[in-house]
């Protein structure tokens, strides 16, 4: 399979849309419960690119199997230079083909030139093969909540993840 990235486009809405439906009403890997409309997908699209990359992997035919952004981590204004990036792969696509890897490289490197420092990601504390990924891609755990979501009638946990992605002397946004 021949995976390209780009810019995550508003007519993407509706492939966004399912693959994160998937997750969100047969896994505990989103905390999410109710899938978000193609319309509010459209919109998240636009509003997170004012700020951040949003970024798609497509195939040789240019359908979605991935997508990948970022966003702000909380809304206090020190911190600005850090944000929380999110990824999913189809359902479909190939295991271990490399699709998660090129676009967290990618949205790590748009992160980067933007001027943004860290990149969080946040997993379900028994994701294993998550938190793998973000470790293979030189993330390191900074934080366990236990217990803190429950979906499915169960209680989960998760861990946060931080990897150093810009100098902390220039401090810069390029939005």
């Amino acid at each position: 399979m021949d995976i390209r990235i780009r810019e995550a486009q508003p007519s993407d809405a509706g492939a966004i849309h399912d693959i994160y439906g998937y997750y969100t009403k047969n896994t505990y890997v989103t905390f999410t419960e109710k899938n978000p409309t193609v319309e509010e997908y459209k919109n998240s699209i636009i509003e997170t690119k004012k700020a951040y990359p949003y970024i798609v992997a497509v195939d040789e035919s240019d359908k979605v199997v991935g997508m990948a952004y970022a966003g702000q981590i909380r809304h206090h204004d020190a911190y600005r230079f850090s944000v929380e990036s999110t990824i999913y792969v189809s359902k479909d696509a190939p295991k271990h083909s490399g699709i998660g890897t090129k676009l967290y490289v990618e949205l790590e490197k748009r992160l980067s030139e933007i001027g943004y420092k860290f990149m969080y990601g946040v997993i379900t504390d028994d994701n294993i093969p998550s938190i793998e990924f973000h470790k293979a891609l030189g993330f390191t755990e900074v934080g366990h909540f236990e217990n803190i979501g429950y979906k499915f009638g169960t209680w989960k946990g998760i861990v946060w993840y931080r990897k150093q992605i810009g100098s902390l002397t220039d401090m810069t946004l390029n939005i």
